[in-house]
C-alpha cells in the first residue's frame, strides 16, 4: 500500500485492513462494498468485475473495485469457495448524521469453515475443525455453525487426525499449537486446507465439559474462540460439546469409505450411484443430513442398532400411516438453519413464516405416530414438541405475503398492533381524501384537466397546463414551473400530505420494531427448536427405510 498522504476515508480503510491482512476487506461505502489496493486487483480477476481507480489524476492512483451491497452474497460465495476469507466492514452510523468520516467496523469475517448465509444453500454439513496437541496426544473438535452441532475427541497420532478431517470433509482447520513443517505440508498442500490459528481458548461453562481431557478441552475452547472472534455476535444456537471416540463406530479410513461409494460416487464425485443415493427417501433437509452422518459413522452398538430396526419394522407394518407421515413431512422446512438465522440476527419474515408452517405440521406428525400405539416410537414422540405458543405468535403477527426486506413495511398483520393499524388507516383514507380534494378543486376552478400527481421532489401537487393558468384559484401556491405546465399546492393538500408521510415513516419504523421484538422472542426457543429438529430428522430417516 502507498505511503502517500491519504484522505480520512482511505486512512480508515488502511487502518482496518491492517487488522485483517489475510482477508479480502469489503468496505461499505453507500450502496457498494468497495475493495482497494491488492484486494481490488485480485478480486477483479477472481470475480470478473471491473477494476478502476480512486484519484485517477494522482501520481499513484489507488486500484479500486466494488460490488453492490444487495447482491454481495454471490460474490462472497465465490471468494469463500476459492478458499479465501472475507471481512465485512459496515457503516455503523447514518452518513447523513455523521460528523466527519462515517464510522465503520468489521462486523463479521466469513471463512470457508464459517459460512452460514449462501446464495446457494444446500443440505450438506460444513464442518469447521480445530486441533491441538499435548505431548503425543491430539485433541480434535469440530462444529457446524449452521446446525450448532459441536463434537470433540482425543486421538493418538497425526495420521488419525488427518483421517478424521478427511472424513468430515472439512475445508478449514483452526490450529492451536505450533505445527511441524511436515504437518503443515500435509494439511496445507496435500489436503488443501485453509489453516487458521488460535492460541487462547474461549471459556464457556455452558458449552464446554469440565470432564474433558486437557487437550480435548483446549481444542474445543480454541474452536469456540475462533468462531466468536470471526462472527462477533451472540451464538445462542451452539449446542454443548459432545465427546465421542472413533472406536464407538465402525472404523474405516477415508480411502476405504471413498472406494465403497458411501455418500458419493468415487468416479463422478456426485451423490448418484452411492449408498446414500440408494437409501435416501428423506423428505426434509434435516433428515438428509442425519442419514448422511449415519452412513458415514455406522453403529457397532447392538442395542442402538436394534432400537433403530424396531422403529423401521413398525413403519413397515403400518403402511398407510407411514404414507400419511411421508406427506406430512413434506411441509417441514429446515428448522436447524432457520434457528441459526435467528441466532445470527439474519432471519427475515419469510423465515419466520416457514418456521410457523413447520410448527403447524408437528401436531399431525405426532398424532400419526401416537395412532400406531407402539412403544418403540415413544422416544420419538417425546421429541416432537409443537411449541404452539410460538406458532400462534408468528401466525398472528406476520402477514402471509410479507416481503424478505424488513425495513419497508408490509410485514405485520392488520389487527396485531393498534397503533400500526391507525397509521395504516391514515394512509388508506389519505388516498381517498386526495381524490376528494382533486374532484372538489376541479369543479370549483372549472379546470377540467386538473389532477393531483406526486413525485419525491415536489410531493403531492396540482398539475395545471399553461393554457389553464388564468383559471388557477387564489388559494393555490406555485411549487414548480415546467415548460408547458406548472405545479401548485394548497394548505389542505399540504396538511394531508404531511399526515400521510408521517404515517408512512412511522408505520415502517414501527413494523421494523415489532418484527425485531418477535425475532428476539423466537430466539428464546432455539434449544427447543433444535430438539424438535433432531426428532423430526430421526423420524424422517427411519420412515424412509422401506
Amino acid at each position: 500500500m502507498t505511503t502517500e498522504k491519504l484522505s480520512p476515508g482511505m486512512q480508515q480503510y488502511v487502518d482496518i485492513k491492517k487488522q485483517y491482512p489475510d482477508a479480502f476487506l469489503l468496505f461499505r461505502m453507500g450502496d457498494f462494498y468497495e475493495l482497494f489496493y491488492e484486494d481490488a486487483v485480485n478480486a477483479a480477476q477472481i470475480l470478473e468485475i471491473s477494476l478502476t481507480s480512486r484519484n485517477k489524476n494522482a501520481e499513484n492512483p489507488i486500484p479500486m473495485a466494488g460490488v453492490p451491497y444487495h447482491s454481495a452474497q454471490q460474490y462472497i460465495d465465490v471468494l469463500v469457495e476459492r478458499g479465501y476469507k472475507v471481512a465485512i466492514a459496515e457503516q455503523m452510523e447514518d452518513p447523513k448524521q455523521a460528523v466527519g468520516v462515517v464510522k465503520r467496523e468489521v462486523v463479521q469475517v466469513i471463512t470457508p469453515g464459517t459460512v452460514v448465509d449462501s446464495s446457494k444453500p444446500d443440505s450438506h454439513n460444513n464442518f469447521l475443525v480445530a486441533i491441538d496437541r499435548e505431548g503425543s496426544q491430539y485433541g480434535l473438535a469440530y462444529m457446524d455453525l449452521v446446525t450448532g452441532d459441536f463434537y470433540v475427541t482425543g486421538l493418538s497420532d497425526f495420521s488419525l487426525v488427518c483421517g478424521e478431517i478427511r472424513n468430515l470433509k472439512a475445508r478449514e482447520v483452526v490450529v492451536g499449537y505450533d505445527l511441524s513443517e511436515a504437518e503443515e505440508q500435509i494439511l496445507s498442500c496435500q489436503m488443501n486446507l485453509v489453516l487458521s490459528y488460535e492460541q487462547e481458548p474461549y471459556e464457556d461453562v455452558h458449552l464446554l465439559d469440565s470432564k474433558l481431557a486437557t487437550v480435548e478441552g483446549a481444542a474445543s475452547g480454541k474452536l469456540l474462540q475462533y468462531v466468536h472472534r470471526t462472527q462477533m455476535r451472540e451464538l445462542s444456537h451452539l449446542k454443548p460439546v459432545i465427546r465421542y471416540e472413533i472406536k464407538d463406530f465402525l472404523q474405516m479410513d477415508f480411502a476405504t469409505k471413498a472406494s465403497l461409494d458411501l455418500v458419493e460416487n468415487a468416479r463422478s464425485g456426485k451423490k448418484q450411484g452411492s449408498l446414500f443415493w440408494l437409501l435416501d427417501e428423506t423428505k426434509t433437509a434435516m433428515g438428509m443430513r442425519l442419514l448422511r452422518s449415519w452412513i458415514q459413522r455406522p453403529l457397532i452398538d447392538k442395542d442402538r442398532i436394534l432400537e433403530r430396526q424396531e422403529v423401521v419394522q413398525v413403519f413397515l407394518d403400518y403402511f398407510f400411516e407411514r404414507s400419511d407421515l411421508t406427506e406430512s413431512l413434506k411441509g417441514v422446512y429446515d428448522i436447524e438453519r432457520l434457528a441459526s438465522r435467528v441466532s445470527f440476527g439474519k432471519s427475515n419474515p419469510k423465515d419466520l413464516l416457514q418456521l410457523a408452517t413447520t410448527l403447524g405440521s408437528v401436531p399431525r406428525i405426532r398424532a400419526i405416530l401416537e395412532g400406531m400405539e407402539q412403544p418403540a416410537l415413544a422416544y420419538l414422540i417425546e421429541q416432537l414438541d409443537a411449541i404452539p405458543e410460538l406458532e400462534s405468535l408468528i401466525s398472528a403477527a406476520i402477514a402471509p405475503e410479507a416481503p424478505h426486506v424488513i425495513t419497508e413495511g408490509g410485514i405485520i398483520r392488520t389487527g396485531f398492533d393498534e397503533t400500526l393499524d391507525k397509521y395504516r388507516r391514515v394512509l388508506r383514507e389519505g388516498t381517498s381524501w386526495i381524490a376528494e380534494i382533486e374532484a372538489k378543486e376541479r369543479e370549483n376552478s372549472g379546470i377540467n384537466t386538473l389532477k393531483i400527481d406526486y413525485n419525491k421532489k415536489d410531493g403531492y401537487y396540482f398539475h395545471v397546463t399553461n393554457s389553464q393558468l388564468g383559471n388557477v384559484p387564489a388559494h393555490f401556491f406555485r411549487k414548480a414551473t415546467l415548460k408547458n405546465s406548472e405545479r401548485f399546492g394548497t394548505e389542505e393538500l399540504a396538511r394531508i400530505e404531511g399526515e400521510m408521510l408521517e404515517a408512512r415513516e412511522k408505520s415502517a419504523n414501527l413494523e421494523y420494531e415489532i418484527f425485531m421484538r418477535i425475532r428476539e422472542e423466537v430466539g428464546k426457543y432455539i434449544q427447543r427448536l433444535q430438539a424438535l429438529a433432531q426428532g423430526i430428522a430421526t423420524v424422517d430417516v427411519l420412515q424412509g427405510w422401506q
